[in-house]
């Protein structure tokens, strides 16, 4: 699978010693119950979760009724999905694939998950062609839902130092950025209950005018910007995300 040599240490074990792996809380049945409603879904819908990570959504949305196909590279976080699905007796296709090269057949679903997912390889060529395969296996008229961090704010306001701690972790995060286009790149060092370990992140940063015209560029019509999938107002420059939803041609 085509992806940056960064994302293999970070995804299979820096990002569940940062975060946890925990299993889908209430507010993240709140975002899946607002991402069905924007995203017309019904129990026989059919929905793709790209870049699943460890599966929360996918699960969350399972939940509903509706055909779930969970899609990561990162065997350790579906593994974890997993997890969730034998506990919970819920229904999810768990897949390990390449979210530039989708292994579904074109116009197989009615919608389609980017969820924290977007924004992770080099170059914009390979942005683009996650948009183009996100449209490809969408039935006419599907759509898709995209959460993504609002770049706006991070660029207006740049912090080069940050520390967090949580559940006995502590994660200290050093940060770079070079523009055109804008990208951050974060030195990630973790110390505690989770484990240990040095880690690099990269991440794309889009305002919502750049992200809403790469949409269109791949053949979707954006039809919201939210700032929450509840229908909360999207705000520019003080919104910390973007959940776009938008229709394919």
């Amino acid at each position: 699978m085509a992806t940056p040599d960064w994302t293999r240490e970070y995804f299979e074990r820096g990002y569940a010693q940062r975060w946890g792996l925990s299993a889908p809380s209430d507010d993240v049945r709140l975002e899946a119950n607002g991402l069905y409603d924007l995203l017309k879904l019904s129990p026989t819908s059919r929905i793709i979760d790209i870049g699943c990570g460890h599966g929360r959504h996918a699960v969350a949305l399972a939940e509903r009724g509706p055909d779930v196909i969970g899609l990561d590279f990162a065997a350790a976080l579906l593994n974890r999905a997993r997890q969730f699905t034998a506990e919970s007796h819920t229904r999810v296709r768990w897949v390990r694939g390449d979210m530039q090269r989708l292994p579904f057949r074109s116009a197989c679903a009615d919608a389609a998950l980017v969820m924290d997912a977007f924004g992770f390889f080099d170059t914009e060529d390979e942005h683009e062609a996650v948009l183009r395969e996100a449209a490809r296996v969408l039935t006419s008229g599907g759509h898709l839902g995209l959460k993504i961090v609002n770049g706006g704010p991070v660029l207006d306001a740049f912090r080069e130092r940050d520390q967090e701690e949580r559940d006995g972790t502590v994660v200290s995060v050093s940060r770079t950025l070079t523009l055109d286009p804008p990208r951050m790149t974060e030195r990630i060092s973790v110390n505690g209950s989770r484990g240990r370990g040095e880690y690099e992140r990269r991440q794309r940063l889009y305002r919502v005018e750049e992200l809403r015209a790469a949409l269109e560029h791949a053949g979707f019509a954006v039809v919201g910007v939210f700032a929450r999938p509840d229908g909360t107002p999207f705000e520019p420059t003080l919104s910390s995300t973007m959940w776009i939803i938008a229709r394919g041609r």
